[in-house]
């Protein structure tokens, strides 16, 4: 019923009482605001599907922002995307995720030292601290440590790393844990080493070439495989063009799962590709929900678990306990900081 029926309908009845045209009011309002709203409905619901491609439109420019303000920062997502879009899916599975993970890297530039530079790299990550009560029994701390790498870009040069041990959960003292800042200064000695990024900057970005490079390394396990890439991604964040091949050739890889509610060593969730490791752990490569750049790497308890502790005895992992690294940013440095006396020094390894 529209409008001017209802209202050929009120003023159709024959000398209404001031009650009754009251009444006749009222009804006419509400069948008039209710036609409204049917027919508000069915033009939002013709309209969704132009709506649904406007807003994927609009996702894709955010990513494609994300992409290039992270070249620097890679902590995550721009603060304007944060949580899944309404209508974005998330990836299906391992591979799906991976392809996303590539296609991102692929879309960033890689950051290119001069000649003298240093690439600077800043991470967190998750330690575990055993120690002994005075009963013997021992326990377990888990302890944040802030990082930071300064790598020559060229053979021939000092490298630096600075660590912070920040907290600790756990009942292990802090006199146990906190050291301040620990400078280590590795020189160069009989040779003169091979950075990260010298070494990586000669790899293909050819991802059937980078699987054969690294397949001659460690052989066609998947296993094995799998733990040369997470070695490789996180020394590659400098450089996107060779990330987008190793997640192709991870992607290609038996046995790796879609894990949907990771958080990394900073505290950012994400998700994440594993692999079993065949000891009760997992070992996974976490990337952002929204940018799908690549967050840090973590190893999470499948079941409870005994390890032997280095200074003796033995101590059993819970469960979904947790250690890994986050990868906060990485920059561009003219030189090394000022270092601390009491660094520790040592010479870069052949």
């Amino acid at each position: 019923m529209d409008e001017l029926k209802l209202i050929e309908a009120v003023f159709a009845e024959p000398g209404p009482t001031p009650e009754t045209a009251a009444k006749g009011r009222e009804r006419f309002l509400r069948e008039a605001r209710a036609s409204r709203e049917v027919r508000q409905r069915r033009r939002w619901l013709a309209a969704l599907p132009v709506r649904r491609v406007v807003l994927v439109g609009a996702m894709s420019v955010v990513l494609a922002g994300g992409i290039i303000v992270a070249q620097v920062g890679l902590g995550g997502s721009d603060p304007g995307t944060s949580g899944h879009h309404p209508f974005a899916a998330p990836p299906a599975d391992a591979k799906a995720l991976l392809s996303l993970a590539a296609q991102a890297a692929a879309g960033r530039s890689d950051t290119v030292p001069v000649r003298g530079q240093y690439v600077h790299t800043k991470m967190l990550s998750q330690n575990s601290l055993y120690t002994k009560d005075k009963s013997g029994r021992t326990l377990y701390t888990k302890v944040l440590v802030s990082e930071e790498r300064w790598e020559a870009a060229d053979a021939g040069k000092p490298w630096l790393s600075r660590t912070q041990k920040l907290s600790a959960t756990g009942p292990a003292p802090r006199e146990y844990w906190d050291r301040g800042v620990e400078d280590i200064v590795s020189e160069p000695g009989t040779c003169p080493g091979q950075p990260a990024y010298a070494r990586l900057a000669a790899w293909p970005t050819d991802p059937a070439q980078v699987r054969a490079k690294i397949v001659a390394e460690v052989g066609e396990e998947p296993l094995r495989i799998w733990r040369s890439l997470q070695s490789l991604v996180i020394e590659s964040v400098v450089r996107p063009s060779l990330g987008a091949a190793l997640y192709q050739v991870a992607a290609g890889l038996d046995g790796i799962v879609l894990i949907g509610d990771a958080v990394d060593a900073a505290g950012r969730p994400g998700l994440a590709v594993a692999m079993h490791e065949g000891d009760g752990t997992r070992s996974e490569l976490i990337f952002d929900r929204n940018t799908y750049h690549y967050l840090g790497e973590r190893t999470v308890n499948t079941r409870d678990r005994t390890v032997k502790v280095r200074a003796g005895g033995e101590f059993i992992e819970k469960k979904g306990a947790a250690t890994g690294t986050a990868v906060l940013a990485v920059d561009l440095a003219a030189g090394l900081p000022e270092v601390s006396p009491k660094a520790s020094r040592m010479k870069i390894p052949c």
